[in-house]
């Protein structure tokens, strides 16, 4: 589901619903899935104050649904605890990503490009960060693979369009492959 909180800042809903489709589709996210809700500044400062205990706006949070541990890209979601639980309705579910429309204009404005663009790096980051990337402690891993998904997804900086192709896939690709073939 895609849901737009806000008035403040013009959002593609429609778009973002294609482009998450896309981001399954690139991720193997068989059978797996995610909200993303856009809210404005205070919205969102709320929520990054009571989860992070951080009293102001943010880009964007997420929000997982289980403890998914190390990444598994492509991997099967549990369908069931020992319970019984979280069958039917809520199997696949990732979690939520919430993003701020409003601090997604102002990082966009600030960085040269369009809104549109910085709010598919948003929704494709809190992806990532859905299936257990922390880029504060992987030594680069997510942002490696962040960077080489925005290549084939079409969301390229555009201001590093600069560099040769050859050398961003050297840069991007052994750490890429490396944790898919690990996950």
């Amino acid at each position: 589901m895609i849901a737009n909180l806000q008035t403040k800042v013009p959002v593609q809903v429609a778009g973002a619903r294609v482009f998450v489709r896309g981001i399954r589709a690139a991720l193997g996210l068989k059978g797996q899935w995610f909200n993303v809700c856009f809210v404005d500044d205070s919205h969102i400062r709320r929520l990054n104050e009571e989860f992070r205990g951080r009293p102001r706006p943010t880009d964007v949070l997420s929000f997982p649904w289980q403890d998914r541990g190390p990444c598994r890209l492509g991997a099967a979601s549990p369908r069931k605890d020992p319970e019984g639980g979280w069958e039917g309705e809520f199997a696949g579910f990732l979690g939520d990503i919430v993003i701020s429309a409003e601090t997604a204009w102002r990082n966009a404005a600030a960085a040269g490009h369009s809104t549109w663009i910085e709010i598919r790096w948003l929704i494709l980051h809190g992806a990532l960060h859905l299936l257990g990337y922390d880029h504060t402690r992987d030594e680069g891993e997510m942002t490696a693979l962040e960077l080489s998904l925005r290549g084939r997804l079409g969301i390229e900086d555009p201001k590093s369009k600069s560099k040769s192709k050859g050398q961003k896939a050297k840069m991007q690709k052994p750490q890429l492959h490396s944790r898919l073939r690990d996950g």
